[in-house]
């Protein structure tokens, strides 16, 4: 089931603010460490290995692969 962009956005939002480009990896410890739910972690085990550069980024690449 497709996670919530909300959900996502709220998980990861200060990571971007703080001028950060996350990579996969950092997203899906990130969102086990917050206890969140599978959707969103599903969502974000989707995203190729690279450094995401910007929320933007984030969503179309979650868009593309239907996971929101």
């Amino acid at each position: 089931m497709p996670a919530s962009w909300t959900d996502v956005e709220a998980l990861v939002k200060h990571l971007f603010e703080a001028g950060l480009q996350p990579d996969r990896q950092e997203l899906v410890d990130l969102a086990f460490a917050e206890d969140a739910n599978d959707d969103v972690i599903d969502a974000l085990d989707s995203l190729n290995g690279k450094p995401v550069p910007s929320l933007e980024s984030l969503k179309q690449q979650l868009e593309a692969n239907k996971q929101i």
